[in-house]
């Protein structure tokens, strides 16, 4: 069989409680490997978060991070940042509908004011035990733009002001300086302009000579859409989201079920 690029989400779709991935899971995506396909893991954590939960799988496993705005290639790692234009404009209006912004670079999350406590906790699920992000309060939008150089992208969990959070979301496609998604109900996704998973799919499709038809993508939220419409073999998990599961050409298992691994142990045969 001529080689695949197989690329899943992380939170809902490759892990199993967010900080676990199954031994049917991790062992299906290496029979893959050892096959010459490559593997991906696509997400809006940080890179270091989502590095960790490739290395689960494989050393050999890539990672494209921040929602597509930072990948691996051959070695070298790629970036695209938010822009000091964005962050400006995400200050704005989130200060001005009482939100907190979270600001990500490869390793660090910066922030300006202290965010509530069940704000803070919804954030610190994604990190595994055994692995420190620096966590920086900076202040100020002016010490916050000194990081412009690395934030490659963002996040505003609202999980108790819906109305406020599509406020925001309304108020930034109006400036139209940002790619806005979201992973879950409560919660928006920053990332720049131009970029989402699906660019860094793209582009990765042009640098291996696979494509798109040779693309098997796995996801379960809003922000796996875009992705799945860059791959040839779409695959909703079995607890996806609706809009999800419409764009999909394939349903699975749920992610608690080891839907990818069913899906794959199947189709690569």
């Amino acid at each position: 069989m001529e080689p695949h690029l197989i690329i899943t989400d992380i939170d809902g779709t490759l892990a199993v409680d967010h900080q676990h991935v199954s031994p049917m899971t991790i062992a299906a995506l290496n029979a893959a490997m050892d096959n010459g396909h490559q593997f991906f893991v696509a997400t809006g954590r940080m890179y270091a978060l989502a590095k960790i939960m490739a290395d689960q799988v494989s050393d050999r496993a890539g990672v494209i991070g921040a929602n597509g705005a930072v990948y691996d290639f051959a070695g070298e790692r790629v970036h695209h940042l938010l822009g000091a234009d964005a962050l400006k404009a995400v200050n704005s209006v989130t200060t001005e509908h009482g939100l907190s912004a979270f600001y990500f670079s490869d390793d660090n999350v910066y922030y300006t004011q202290t965010p509530p406590a069940f704000v803070e906790a919804a954030l610190r699920v994604f990190e595994p035990s055994g692995l420190t992000v620096g966590v920086k309060q900076v202040g100020n939008l002016t010490n916050l733009l000194k990081h412009e150089h690395e934030i490659t992208n963002g996040i505003v969990i609202s999980p108790r002001d819906a109305e406020g959070l599509q406020q925001s979301m309304a108020d930034l496609q109006k400036l139209d300086l940002m790619h806005l998604s979201a992973s879950n109900h409560d919660n928006m996704e920053l990332i720049p302009r131009g970029i989402d998973k699906a660019t860094a799919i793209n582009e990765l499709q042009q640098l291996t000579g696979i494509p798109a038809e040779r693309t098997i993508v796995f996801g379960d939220g809003m922000n796996d859409i875009g992705m799945m419409k860059q791959a040839g073999v779409s695959v909703a998990m079995g607890n996806a989201v609706d809009a999800v599961k419409q764009v999909a050409k394939y349903e699975t298992a749920s992610n608690t079920e080891d839907g990818i691994a069913k899906f794959l142990n199947n189709y690569l045969q």
